[in-house]
């Protein structure tokens, strides 16, 4: 080592002061530094997409945020207050908002997606939640057992990523994420309340989904697990027939669920998860994003850039190759005949005709 320090020291001897200190700039983190304004967000990669009223708003890179009021032929970017990467967003009104992402952030927006605001961080969670537990831990085995994650979690960093969000009101919602992390809301977003018990997860594993309609709210994760909330709040294990990860989830009424991830894995339940039937796609390309047509039609997306369209509600699927293809991650309903979709180039929205032929416009 003693002869990399002499280097280090003949380098410093001869760069000037004034190129040290511009180095030296001091560090802001991307938690408290807002999201530059760039003329290439909506074609820099892209994660999620929902529909705010009339409005699209899509979430991706470095805290990037972008919003469409004429269907996506013209794009204007938000103004953010952090730079992480963002990864997922619920729109319950045409107003309010929420988007989650690294760092364990929620973001929060109250006018369509034009500007947000920061609700909640990953240490501002994590010290949350080891507070709710330790007024819980006394005589009590789960809390205790949860409480020591939670610490364990903080020595490891402390901020958690995020990797969902799903709001059935402007006031109640759900964000998930990393190692069995749940929070609800019941004011929207003002105070946040650790679920991590309410959820039969004892191996802390990851919920990379939640998504609810017609009353029924589900979590997707690793090991090919689905929850589902039961009447009492709880959400129990609904596991389906695989080992790898699932991705998303697409609700088609009270009762059927598309589950969907790794290597074309699709699941198919009729009965709100009691039980799964595998559909084959033909294909072993990650599934990354999927909508519901009002009619009942199903939409997947994929990550090598093609979309399968089901008209039987998810019993068989055949897939359609767009114009401009990308790698997919993200998908919400536009029309009943177009989709928004999102991924590695920004957004794209793709027109499902009545013949399955799909036209692309950027």
């Amino acid at each position: 080592m003693h002869h990399v320090n002499v280097f280090l020291s003949l380098v410093l001897a001869v760069v000037p002061a004034s190129a040290i200190s511009a180095q030296a700039a001091p560090f802001t983190h991307p938690l408290e530094r807002p999201a530059m304004a760039s003329s290439l967000a909506a074609t820099s990669p892209l994660y999620a997409v929902a529909k705010a009223g009339t409005r699209l708003v899509a979430v991706g890179q470095r805290g990037h945020i972008v919003f469409s009021e004429d269907d996506g032929a013209s794009w204007k970017q938000a103004s953010v207050p952090v730079s992480t990467d963002l990864v997922a967003v619920s729109f319950p009104t045409a107003s309010h908002g929420w988007a989650v992402g690294h760092g364990g952030v929620v973001l929060h927006s109250s006018d369509g997606g034009s500007n947000w605001v920061k609700q909640l961080d990953g240490r501002q969670g994590a010290a949350l939640a080891i507070r709710h537990f330790e007024a819980l831990a006394a005589g009590d085995a789960v809390a205790e057992a949860l409480l020591a994650r939670e610490k364990r979690l903080v020595d490891d960093g402390g901020t958690q990523p995020l990797l969902s969000v799903h709001f059935e009101s402007d006031r109640t919602g759900y964000v998930v994420g990393t190692f069995n992390r749940i929070f609800r809301t019941d004011d929207g977003g003002k105070t946040w309340v650790p679920w991590m018990a309410q959820v039969d997860n004892p191996d802390e594993l990851h919920f990379n989904a939640i998504v609810g309609s017609g009353g029924r709210l589900y979590l997707a994760g690793e090991r090919g697990m689905v929850w589902v909330r039961d009447d009492a709040g709880r959400f129990v294990a609904r596991p389906t027939p695989y080992e790898g990860s699932l991705f998303g989830l697409v609700v088609d009424g009270p009762e059927a669920v598309i589950a969907f991830g790794m290597r074309g894995s699709v699941f198919r339940s009729a009965d709100a998860g009691q039980s799964w039937e595998r559909i084959s796609l033909g294909t072993t390309v990650g599934i990354t994003g999927g909508v519901v047509t009002p009619g009942g039609d199903i939409v997947l997306a994929t990550q090598g850039g093609t979309i399968a369209h089901s008209r039987d509600t998810g019993k068989t699927f055949s897939f359609v190759k767009p114009a401009m293809p990308m790698s997919y991650y993200g998908a919400a309903l536009l029309t009943a005949g177009s989709v928004a979709l999102v991924g590695a180039g920004g957004v794209r929205i793709e027109l499902v005709g009545v013949a399955q032929q799909i036209s692309s416009r950027q």
